[in-house]
C-alpha cells in the first residue's frame, strides 16, 4: 500500500473489479517494525518482523538509507523486539537473540553481530521488553522449556523467573502485555502486566523477589439497612453486599463519622458483615448509608516515564497521569491492598504445635493490620483478626494448634507499613 494522506492509501491488485466497491469493508494494517528502538554511537536502529535491522543516518533520525540493513539470521524465527544494553544492540527474535556492536562498516549496516554470542533464548512478546539502567528484562521462550523471564546485562543473560511465575506465563495468551522498569525507594522493579490473566507481576531486581501489584476500582453502591455497634465492632446489614472476608468496602452517608471511610470487612453472611471502629460511637448509625465494594484487577497504570525529576505513570483507560511517590500510601484516593503471605511453618516436624501468640514486629504506625492463618495449604483460612500497629507490642494470642501453618497479613490504612 502507498499512503496518500492521513485518510487515504492506494494499492494494486491483479485482475479487474467493479468500481466503486460495495459491501461492509474493513482495512487492517499495522506497523512492520517490532517494539523498541535502539540508539548507539549516533545511529537509531529498528528491526522489522522478518528480523531485518535498519539504521538511520549518523546523528540524523530523519534519514534512512535503503541499503543500510542486515538480517539477524543466525537462527530462524520472526523479529519480536529490539533493545540496547551498554555497548550493544540486542535483536530479539522468536527463538533466539543476537547482540550487535558498532563495527563502523563503511557499506550497509554499520553494525556487526558479536561472534559466538547468539543465544537460543527467544522473546515470547515484544511488548514485555523493558529497560532499566541498561539492563533488559523480557518474557523469554525456548523450544524445550517454555516461557520464563530473563535479564540481559551486556551480552550475558540470566533467568530471573521462578516456577510459580512461569506457570502463570505459560497460561497467558500474551494477547495484551504491558511492561516497564522503574526505580523507587531504593528498589528496581520490572513491572509486567498480563491482561488476559488479570495480573501484574513485579520483579524486584534488588531483593530478587517477585510480588504482585493491583488496582482497586469502586463498584456499585449497596444500600445499608443498619449499622449497630458493640464495643469496637460494628455490624453492617446490607442485602447482597458482595464482599468476602477481608475485602475493603467504602461506607458513606452515615451521620457518625466513625462509620464512614474505607473499612476492612469481616464476613458474617451474604447480607451482613462487621467492621472495626471507635468505641462509643452512637448506635445505631443514622443517615442514608451505602456500602461500596472494590474490584481488584491488574495494575491499571501501564506506561512509565521519568521526566522533570518525577516518576510518571499513565492510566490504561483514560490516559490520566499519576506520580509514583514513595511517601504516598493510597492510589488516587483508593486504598492499596497490601497482602503478605508467609510460607508454611512446621518447625521441621509433622507434630502438632501450639501457637500461643503471633507478633508483628516493625515500625510503629497509626493503623490496623489484619491477620489470618491457613492450616491446610491455603485451601481454607481463619477469619481476619485486627492487630493495632501503634501498640507497644502488636500481638495476637490464643491461636490454637496445627501441624503446619501459613499466616496472611492484610493492610489498607493510609500510612507507611514496614514489618
Amino acid at each position: 500500500a502507498t499512503v496518500a494522506d492521513s485518510t487515504h492509501f492506494t494499492y494494486t491488485f491483479a485482475g479487474s473489479a467493479t468500481t466503486p466497491a460495495t459491501g461492509t469493508i474493513t482495512a487492517t494494517g499495522g506497523a512492520v517494525t517490532v517494539p523498541g528502538i535502539a540508539f548507539i554511537d549516533g545511529y537509531f536502529v529498528v528491526m522489522d518482523t522478518n528480523g531485518i535491522l535498519y539504521t538511520s543516518g549518523l546523528n540524523d533520525a530523519t534519514a534512512w538509507n535503503a541499503l543500510d540493513f542486515a538480517a539477524a539470521q543466525e537462527e530462524p524465527g520472526s523479529g519480536r523486539a529490539i533493545g540496547k544494553t551498554p555497548g550493544y544492540v540486542i535483536a530479539f527474535k522468536e527463538w533466539s537473540l543476537e547482540p550487535y556492536y558498532d563495527a563502523a562498516n563503511a557499506v550497509g549496516l554499520p553494525l556487526s553481530p558479536v561472534q559466538n554470542f547468539m543465544k537460543p533464548v527467544g522473546c515470547a512478546s515484544g511488548d514485555s521488553l523493558a529497560s532499566m539502567d541498561g539492563d533488559l528484562f523480557w518474557v523469554s521462550q525456548t523450544r524445550q522449556k517454555g516461557r520464563c523471564v530473563h535479564l540481559a546485562r551486556g551480552v550475558e543473560i540470566a533467568q530471573v523467573s521462578t516456577p510459580d511465575i512461569e506457570r502463570i506465563l505459560n497460561l497467558s495468551t500474551l494477547a495484551t502485555v504491558y511492561s516497564f522498569g522503574v526505580k523507587i525507594a531504593g528498589h528496581a522493579f520490572y513491572v509486567l502486566t498480563l491482561v488476559d490473566q488479570n495480573i501484574t507481576l513485579v520483579y524486584d531486581a534488588i531483593t530478587k523477589l517477585w510480588a504482585q501489584w493491583s488496582s482497586l476500582t469502586l463498584g456499585t453502591p449497596v444500600s445499608v439497612t443498619s449499622i449497630t455497634l458493640s464495643g469496637t465492632t460494628a455490624t453492617v446489614t446490607a442485602t447482597a453486599h458482595g464482599l468476602v472476608d477481608g475485602d475493603p468496602a467504602l461506607i458513606s452517608g452515615a451521620d457518625q463519622a466513625g462509620y464512614n471511610g474505607i473499612k476492612v470487612s469481616k464476613y458474617i453472611d451474604a447480607n451482613s458483615y462487621s467492621i472495626d471502629t471507635t468505641a462509643g460511637t452512637t448506635t445505631p448509625a443514622t443517615g442514608t448509608i451505602t456500602s461500596t465494594p472494590y474490584t481488584e484487577t491488574y495494575f491499571k497504570y501501564t506506561k512509565y516515564i521519568h521526566a522533570l525529576g518525577k516518576d510518571l505513570l499513565q492510566h490504561e483507560s483514560d490516559g490520566t497521569l499519576a506520580e509514583l511517590v514513595e511517601t504516598a500510601y493510597q492510589d488516587v484516593g483508593k486504598p492499596v491492598n497490601v497482602v503478605i503471605r508467609t510460607g508454611k511453618v512446621d518447625g521441621g516436624t509433622t507434630d502438632i504445635k501450639r501457637f500461643a501468640s503471633f507478633e508483628l514486629i516493625g515500625n510503629k504506625a497509626n493503623g490496623t493490620a489484619y491477620v489470618r492463618h491457613s492450616d491446610d495449604d491455603y485451601v481454607t483460612s481463619s477469619t481476619y483478626r485486627p492487630v493495632d500497629l501503634s501498640a507497644d507490642r502488636s500481638i495476637l494470642r490464643r491461636l490454637g494448634a496445627a501441624r503446619r501453618r501459613s499466616f496472611e497479613i492484610k493492610y489498607l490504612d493510609n500510612t507507611a507499613l514496614l514489618v
